[in-house]
């Protein structure tokens, strides 16, 4: 036999054992990392565990009916160590869900597990005052979970979510129907549990308190939420997720408009600094008796820089891209350029709003467009 064949088969031999002695070897680890993090996480001598090749299943003394597995996950291009993986989380919470609802009546409202959030409670209401009954539910859950079920806030699982519909905050868009708040987590100190009276603290500054007009024109730049022109106040403007550049607003605060009196305009930008686009707008005094600038509706709207825009039902791009067809602006709204001087100047009628789109000088695209109510 060729002795170059006979050292390629004495080296394949010495490579498969160091393989198969390696692979034992990491079994050995991986059994001892599983039964020190058992340890540590629920103490000696609690559970019973099964091993499966690669998987370990367990069942806790105390929760017999109840069986989840762990694995451990090795990188090999990373020096870290390995890291252990299970599904005791969704086993348990989903558990603990259905046992709850055995016994507890939610309504209409829904609560469910969800990794890694951990427990979500649905509800919908219209108003903080009928926030009160879902919010008592949510206490009923944590003192049943406390009783019966204490392992999830030893294991760090007692993070609660509620998911409030049904009541609207200043700048919210008309896609924006939930409203997230943390009612518990798990800290050092024990449970941390948010009140009723936090959340209604919270919340209460923020409610939307005029309805909004039907005759309102939403459009929706590139930075910040969507506005409603002829709708919204100048308050549910600072609430729209943009930095007001111009105006403090405590001093804004104070000022009045007479009936009919137009306020100056106010300049928005992105949080973001690699965003330039700026949409300034102009309050209007719309009532009959003076007003603050907070309560003035927003009839003007100038919006600087921006790629596209979104006006009432139609997506326009302002930026020229020579590799798509690009329409103009007029066009897709269904309505014609500017022909008299004064709509040059005022722009073109659509629907309860005027549009002016002014063009870049050197280059194909839109640098400005105007909307008034």
């Amino acid at each position: 036999m060729n002795v170059k064949f006979l050292k390629l088969i004495v080296i394949l031999c010495i490579m498969c054992s160091a393989v198969i002695l390696n692979a034992c070897s990491d079994k050995e680890e991986d059994n001892k990392a599983i039964i020190k993090y058992l340890d540590n996480t629920f103490g000696k001598n609690t559970y019973t565990i099964r091993q499966d090749n690669y998987h370990w299943f367990v069942t806790l003394n105390e929760y017999p009916e109840l069986t989840f597995f762990y694995t451990v996950s090795h990188d090999p291009f990373s020096m870290s160590s390995p890291s252990i993986k299970t599904d005791f989380d969704h086993v348990f919470g989903e558990y603990v869900v259905k046992k709850y609802k055995e016994s507890y009546n939610l309504g209409e409202d829904e609560l469910f597990f969800d990794s890694p959030i951990n427990f979500v409670y649905y509800t919908k209401v219209s108003s903080l005052e009928e926030l009160k009954i879902p919010y008592d539910r949510v206490m009923k859950f944590i003192s049943f979970v406390s009783e019966k079920y204490p392992i999830l806030i030893d294991v760090g699982l007692m993070k609660i979510r509620m998911d409030i519909e049904g009541i609207h905050l200043k700048g919210m868009d008309d896609n924006d129907t939930m409203i997230y708040q943390e009612i518990s987590e798990v800290k050092k100190d024990g449970l941390s549990i948010k009140t009723y009276k936090e959340i209604c603290e919270k919340l209460s500054p923020k409610l939307k308190t005029h309805l909004d007009n039907p005759d309102g024109i939403i459009f929706h730049a590139d930075i910040g939420r969507s506005f409603i022109l002829g709708s919204d106040t100048f308050e549910d403007c600072l609430h729209k997720n943009l930095i007001l550049k111009n105006g403090i607003v405590e001093e804004l605060k104070k000022i009045i408009l007479r009936p009919g009196e137009s306020s100056e305009f106010y300049i928005f930008k992105s949080e973001d600094q690699y965003k330039f686009t700026e949409i300034s707008l102009q309050a209007k005094n719309l009532s009959d008796s003076p007003c603050s600038l907070f309560e003035a509706t927003i009839i003007k709207a100038v919006i600087d820089g921006a790629k596209d825009l979104f006006i009432d039902t139609e997506w326009i791009e302002l930026d020229y891209d020579k590799r798509r067809e690009w329409k103009e602006p007029y066009e897709v709204l269904g309505i014609s350029l500017p022909k008299t001087e004064k709509e040059k100047k005022e722009g073109v009628q659509y629907k309860n709003i005027k549009i002016l789109f002014e063009m870049n000088e050197y280059y194909k695209g839109v640098k400005r467009v105007t909307l008034t109510f």
